[in-house]
């Protein structure tokens, strides 16, 4: 059944698992770049990818907890696009890319909606009485 809050946790989720994108694996090199930015921008991407995983199941399931993973889960996808970007610009492409500009902005402002949403009380109260 395609309830609000069944599409609310599919869509936070979805989200989620495009944090893949800013991998070091999806910077589209043969061989995918090291150093220090690229691996911080793994670890925070994968903890992104779980973090909305969790706050999806805490959605779905009703907890009343969503609201402080989806937080956590918003600032640490906010987190992820420094070390991108700074792993970006050192690549022959940079930032230039209209692909990594769509990329970049889409990781940006989703997190900041979603933390948007946990953080302020009415649109908090809204998403919860609509669970």
């Amino acid at each position: 059944m395609w309830t609000f809050r069944n599409l609310l946790a599919i869509g936070l989720f979805l989200f989620g698992s495009t944090f893949l994108w800013m991998t070091a694996a999806m910077a589209g090199k043969a061989v995918p770049p090291k150093g220090a930015a690229w691996t911080l921008a793994n670890v925070l991407a994968f903890l992104a990818v779980i973090g909305f995983s969790v706050t999806a199941w805490a959605v779905f399931k009703q907890y009343p907890w969503w609201d402080t993973a989806a937080l956590v889960s918003g600032v640490i996808g906010v987190v992820a696009v420094v070390p991108f970007v700074v792993g970006q610009r050192r690549l022959d492409v940079g930032l230039g890319d209209l692909g990594v500009q769509i990329n970049l902005w889409m990781h940006l402002l989703g997190s900041a909606a979603v933390i948007a949403i946990a953080a302020l009380p009415g649109a908090r109260d809204w998403v919860t009485d609509h669970l």
